[in-house]
């Protein structure tokens, strides 16, 4: 019989009256060592369980059948479905355990609202682990031309537009993601001052050139992404061209989720090859229930501005 006690302790726990997009159990952040291949996440109405080791279908039963009978008592008004996610092997494969989900699944954060998919793909179009991330941009965007690069579905295009940036440029090369941020957009009830640039990133700084400078640059990449962007090869070729799109007062979110990035080798590759032009503020602090044991392993998001130059 495995224990799996401390996930189950930590729905106890987890705010999940406030019927809001969050993370229950981080087993990636190693703090119980022989679950660290497990998250739980609630994407209400339902929970998305992920393991990234594989596991036998019995261990599989036991845990879920434990955290089934956990909603059936504790809140069934709250949680109608849980679903799984293997990660582990070549194939990420996703399946619906218990209940029902939502036909048009849609997911609220504070005063945002974001459209899910826990089917079909891996990542379900919104990370819980950047939400300090989208409140930092949320809180410094007030007028400001905002660039976002990589910018997946855009969800911190949402929380610029939330602070009241007068525009943002979203940059991905993945039309489908494009796709569905704009319809984030359409749900927050913002349908100007948004464009959407189904573009290579690496091949579109001309592009991009023309349209700065901006008061706030965002670049969150994959890690790896098959045939596009390899994070450690490829950052510091976005990373030399940044210095042409600032202002003398623009603040930047540069963040990576790579375990082999230490925090201090992000900033010695950031220090390199943006010439000094730009000065390191702060790391923002982990998005609640992003317990890490090893903080050089986790998300990295870090806050710089222009260098200041006296004349």
């Amino acid at each position: 019989m495995h224990n799996f006690s401390p996930l189950i302790t930590a729905l106890d726990s987890a705010p999940i009256a406030a019927n809001e997009l969050c993370r229950i159990f981080h087993g990636r952040g190693h703090s119980v060592e022989h679950l660290s291949h497990l998250n739980l996440d609630f994407y209400p109405p339902s929970l998305f369980l992920v393991s990234y080791d594989e596991i036998t279908p019995e261990t599989l039963e036991q845990l879920t059948e434990q955290v089934w009978n956990w909603v059936k008592t504790n809140a069934p008004e709250h949680i109608t479905a849980l679903v799984y996610q293997q990660r582990a092997g070549l194939k990420t494969q996703n399946t619906l355990l218990y209940g029902e989900l939502p036909e048009s699944h849609i997911v609220k954060e504070g005063a945002a609202k974001f459209n899910v998919d826990l089917m079909s793909r891996q990542n379900t179009g919104i990370f819980p682990d950047m939400r300090n991330g989208r409140e930092f941009v949320s809180n410094n965007s007030k007028g400001a031309k905002v660039l976002n690069l990589f910018s997946y579905t855009c969800g911190f295009s949402v929380s610029a537009m939330q602070g009241g940036a007068d525009c943002v440029i979203n940059m991905d090369m993945n039309k489908g993601v494009l796709r569905t941020g704009k319809q984030n957009h359409q749900l927050n009830g913002f349908d100007r001052g948004v464009s959407f640039l189904p573009h290579d990133i690496l091949k579109s700084f001309g592009k991009l050139k023309k349209a700065a400078p901006f008061d706030l640059i965002i670049v969150d990449p994959p890690s790896f992404q098959k045939g596009s962007f390899i994070l450690t090869k490829d950052y510091q070729k976005v990373l030399r061209r940044l210095p042409e799109l600032l202002t003398c007062d623009t603040q930047l979110l540069l963040c990576a989720n790579s375990p082999e990035l230490s925090e201090h080798a992000f900033k010695a590759l950031i220090e390199e090859h943006t010439q000094g032009a730009i000065t390191f503020v702060e790391r923002l602090a982990p998005t609640s229930g992003f317990v890490e044991v090893d903080s050089d392993r986790s998300l990295k998001a870090l806050i710089y501005k222009t260098t200041i130059t006296s004349a």
